[in-house]
Formats: structure tokens, sequence, C-alpha cells
């Protein structure tokens, strides 16, 4: 899962395509009525597509791109029933949790089944992060990702799928897909094979929709907000300019005629203790906390700006495992670097080159990463390795793809232009990467790093080999004073605040928790509390830590510090069992000092303002 803590963000590719077709539809045939809602629940009515053998297997799917998590989307389906052309029922065996088998195959007409929705679902652990989720608010709400509702037999994903919605006539479905049916209660949307329709997210609410012209492409911009806090004006305006800036980094023109964002804003605290946004090809769906629009207006950008720009990576640069993506059995990419790192990348240079940042808050942004990827992650881990295996040993180091992995894009750009004379950087590879592959040819993952060296230097896949899939950590002295950037590892300041301990920690997502992993650089808050390594941090003050964006619990933090500070966590005793603990010191402000602090250097010699310039400069990179 494209997660990010406080704003999770994450990445599904698969193009979206509508077909035509002549004469009898032959494919599946699904069916959803919004108007017929029982205890948040949605029934689905398949026609099936013509079927052989004496039994078949039907699936919901079990993990789905940009995810990274195991999230068992089979749990939520009920009263699962099989029926042939007569309505007789047909004899059906629950296989596992995400996989029905049903007898008498080539009898099989129709199968009809119920769905809960993963936002309210309080009664497991394995929460599902909300923007790949469901939500079933009867006249009010449809948030409608299909991988939730739709399934598929076993070796049939590779044939046409027909969707009917039928709804209120006061709803409207925000999605990428095209409405083939002109009726004011029923939408009909068709697509080529289940990966295209699962790549669709569709949003029904009463309609606050505006539409943004970029060039001859299409944006629309969907939101729910329940309290009418947030429209989608305001979201357009401040996606506007932005949208400029990424058609000119983007060569002018957009890569695709039609895109979606769809936002839809929460009154309460998510289960998962996070926000963000699931990427698709053509759009992108957001889960966020309802605000004030200042404080949520710059956020939603910079995470936009990322979200968007995954219409390069992985729409048009992709791995064959995610060109043939298996949702039952995870097989993940080795290259997470480049499909969320790279992304991340793009998101920040866009905004420097075209003035929406300056140079400054460029390297300010660039410092945040570094000091976040060596604070909470293993730096030691070959991020190939990370990625292919985020769904399990790796799960806690999921966040470093977009700290990290945009360093890595960082390195690579500023090495391939200071080998070129400034004539070749990232987006040019990028491009050339868009041209070798595209969107219909996924690289092998073992070949890519041959194929980049093929395209580019010698020394960039020696790089990528000892960077990426080495464990050394990333070169970024080297890599800054090539730019004129002064690196300062620790800066001591004059100013201080008060804080909640200054340990090193790792979220544990499943716990849902932040984990103290290193006590050694605590400050004298931390050593006044005695936090332990492995204390698991349950409250601060009465407050969960997690169930705000971190930087808004922080700054509440800052608001009301009051006399003690009391902290409530979870410890495990001798036995292997956690008791929860209470830890309570009076507050004090400690000394701040500031890591990773990056500045540009006053006496840069003519080569390296040279490279400066060309790094900093508009580009374009046109994809195909």
């Amino acid at each position: 899962m494209t997660k990010k803590l406080p704003f999770l963000s994450v990445l599904i590719f698969i193009a979206m395509a509508s077909i035509a077709q002549k004469g009898p539809f032959k494919g599946y045939r699904f069916t959803l009525d919004l108007n017929r809602v029982q205890n948040d629940r949605l029934k689905v009515e398949l026609r099936t597509p013509p079927v052989d053998g004496t039994s078949i297997t039907y699936h919901i799917p079990k993990i789905v791109p940009g995810m990274y998590s195991i999230d068992d989307f089979g749990r939520y389906v009920e009263h699962f029933e099989a029926f042939d052309k007569n309505g007789h029922m047909l004899p059906v065996k629950r296989a596992d949790v995400n996989s029905w088998k049903i007898a008498h195959a080539n009898k099989l007409f129709k199968i009809v089944y119920q769905v809960n929705d993963t936002y309210d679902d309080r009664l497991t652990d394995q929460v599902v992060f909300e923007p790949g989720g469901s939500d079933i608010q009867k006249d009010t709400v449809f948030v409608i990702n299909l991988h939730c509702f739709l399934g598929y037999f076993e070796n049939m994903k590779d044939i046409p799928y027909q969707l009917t919605v039928i709804h209120p006539v006061k709803m409207y479905g925000s999605t990428a897909l095209t409405d083939e049916n002109n009726s004011p209660t029923q939408d009909r949307f068709t697509a080529e094979n289940y990966n295209r329709i699962v790549d669709n997210p569709i949003m029904y609410n009463i309609p606050d929709t505006t539409v943004i012209a970029i060039g001859k492409s299409k944006v629309l911009v969907s939101v729910y907000s329940p309290n009418k806090i947030i429209n989608s004006g305001f979201i357009a305006r401040k996606l506007s300019s932005l949208l400029q800036a990424q058609t000119k980094y983007l060569g002018g023109k957009l890569p695709v005629d039609k895109y979606a964002f769809i936002i839809f804003l929460s009154d309460k605290p998510s289960l998962s203790g996070s926000e963000g946004a699931l990427e698709h090809s053509y759009s992108s769906l957001y889960y966020m906390s309802e605000r004030d629009s200042a404080q949520l207006g710059n956020d939603f950008v910079d995470d936009a700006a990322h979200e968007f720009f995954h219409i390069i990576t992985p729409l048009s640069i992709h791995s064959d495992k995610i060109q043939y993506f298996n949702f039952a059995e995870p097989d993940m990419s080795e290259h997470l670097w480049l499909y969320e790192g790279s992304t991340e990348y793009h998101a920040h240079m866009v905004q420097e080159k075209y003035g929406l940042i300056s140079p400054q808050e460029l390297l300010n942004r660039l410092s945040e990463m570094i000091t976040s990827s060596r604070t909470y992650y293993n730096d030691t881990v070959p991020f190939t390795r990370m990625s292919s295996e985020v769904v399990n040993t790796y799960k806690n180091q999921f966040q470093n793809v977009y700290e990290k992995g945009a360093l890595i894009a960082m390195c690579l750009d500023i090495k391939l232009l200071q080998l070129s004379g400034g004539k070749y950087g990232f987006v040019d590879m990028m491009k050339d990467l868009s041209l070798r592959y595209g969107k219909q040819k996924g690289f092998k993952d073992e070949e890519l790093f041959g194929e980049i060296g093929k395209l580019t230097f010698p020394e960039i896949k020696k790089f990528l080999e000892q960077y990426v899939s080495g464990n050394q950590p990333l070169p970024l002295d080297q890599v800054f004073q090539s730019v004129g950037v002064n690196w300062i590892p620790v800066l001591e300041t004059k100013d201080s605040l008060f804080t909640i301990g200054g340990f090193k920690r790792h979220y544990n997502p499943d716990s849902k928790r932040y984990v103290v992993v290193d006590t050694a650089g605590m400050d004298a808050m931390g050593r006044a509390l005695g936090y332990h390594e492995g204390d698991e941090i349950i409250s601060v003050n009465g407050q969960d830590f997690v169930a705000l964006p971190e930087r808004i619990f922080l700054a509440d933090f800052q608001a009301s510090a009051g006399k003690e500070l009391v902290v409530k966590v979870a410890r495990k005793n001798g036995e292997g069992i956690q008791d929860t603990i209470k830890l309570k010191a009076a507050q004090l402000k400690c000394p701040i000092n500031k890591y990773n602090v990056l500045e540009f250097s006053q006496t840069a010699t003519p080569d390296q303002f040279k490279l400066r310039s060309v790094w900093l400069k508009p580009n374009g990179i046109q994809v195909n």
C-alpha cells in the first residue's frame, strides 16, 4: 500500500479502457443497486459468462496493486449464493477467505452476494487503508473501490466486464470511466478485463464537481465534504497552477485525455489512523480529514502532485509483475524506488522548477527526507529487497519509499546531469524508459538496471547496484557537493520546545502505534519519562498519538503544553505479555537541534554553480 504517515499515499497501475461490443455482451455483467442498502451492505448481482467443467472457483482479491498489504477483501463478502438459469441454487463451498468453489459450473447463470463496507469495520485488527476500501452510507455517499465488490473466475480475468450501477436520481458517480447509459438513475461502465475495471474507483454523492481544462485534457475534481467546509471549486483553484506546471514538466501535453481527483473528506477519525490516497492510472482517490481550507489546501496540493505523477510510473514504466498482477498471491516488484520514490521526487521538483516553491524550500524538503529516512528506517536494507518483501518482512519499512526513494531519484538526477555535461537528466531517462517499454509492456525486474545502464552510463548501473540493490548509504555528501550545497548533519540552535521524548521510533502497522526502537538519543524529557526500547505509545496526555496527522498533533501539543506529561505505553513484561504503563514527568523544554540542514554554498565554484542551475531550471519530459 502506498502508505504515508501522516499522509499515506499509495500506487495502482493498469490502464482504463472502455470497449464497444457488437451483439449480446458475453463477459461478466455486474449490477449494484445503491437504492437497496441493508445495514451498510450492498447487494452484488453477477450474470456470469459461460463456464465449463464440473466446478469453478470465484475470487475476490487478497491484495491489490498499490496497497502493499494483505487485505483479504473476501472477508467482507456475505451470503454468497449461486444459481442456474431456472433459479435453482447450486452447491457452493467457501475454499478460503477470498474464494468460493461452485459445483455444476456448466449450469451456472447468476451469483448473488452482499458486501459490507470497510470504513466501519471496528471488529478486526486487519484494517483496510481507507483510500483502498469502501464506504456505504445510504442516500449520502458511496465510496466504491471496485476490487471490494467485483471478483473473477479462476483463469478468466481477461474477458470483458460490464458494470451497471442503479443510483438515486440526486446522486452522481465521479470516476474516470465513461458512463455509456444516458439514464438519470443508471450508469453503465465497460472495460476489457478485470485489471482495468478495478483500476477505476467511483464515488457517488450529491454532486460537487468542477472540471479543469488543461489543453485538450479534462480534469475532474469531485469532493464529498460532510459539513460543506470544502468544495470542489476551492480544490480546483488550488490544483490549477500545479496542473499547469505539471503539464509543462511533461512536455506541454498530458498523456491522458481524462483524469479524476476523487476526494472523500471525513469528520471522524480514520480506523487506520492515517489519511492519504490510492493512485490509479487515470484517477486518484483521497481520504482526508475534513478541516479548515487553509490547513487542507497546501497539504492536498503537495500530495496531489505526487499522485498525479503516477501517470509516468507505473502507467508508462512498470514491471511485468504489475502488468500481470496476481490478486490472489502477491509477487511484488523490486522497484518501489522507481514507482513511488521517483514520483515523490517529481512532485517536489515540478513545484520548484515552475515557481510554486523556492529553491530553499526544496532543500528543506530534501532535508526532512534525509532525517526521516535515517532516523526511522533501516538504511542498510537493500531497497530492492525491501520492495520485493514489503508485504511481509519489511512492511514496517514501507514509508521509506517516500523518503530514501525520492533521494535515490535526486542522486540519479544530479549524477546523470554531471556525467552528461548538463544535457541529460532523470526526466530524460524516464522518457527513454517510457519509449523502451510504454503502457503495454513491462520490464523484467532483474533486467532493469542493465537496461538503464545501456540507456545512460555504466556509472549509473554501478550506482544502482551499489546503493539500491546494495546496502551502502547514499553518497549524499558527494552528490550535494557537486551542486554547491552544504550538508550539515547536526546544527545546534538557541531555540527550545516541549517534546514527548525525542526517541527514535517506527510505526507498527499491526498495532497501529509508534514503537520506541532506540533510546540512545533521547532528550531530557525522554530520560525523565523513562522509555524502554519496544514501548508502544498508546496516548499522550490522553490523546491517541496516531489519531491525527503528526504535524497537527504536535502543533496542538505545543499549544496545550501543561505542567505534567503523561504518556501511556504498552510494555512487555517478563512473560512477553504487554502491560499498560503510565509514564509521568514534569514537562520541560528541550534544546532544538536541526538535523541534515541543507544550504546553498555562497562560495560555489563555477562548475558547481553551472550544474546546480541545470538541476533546478525548468525542463520537459514527454511520456508515451
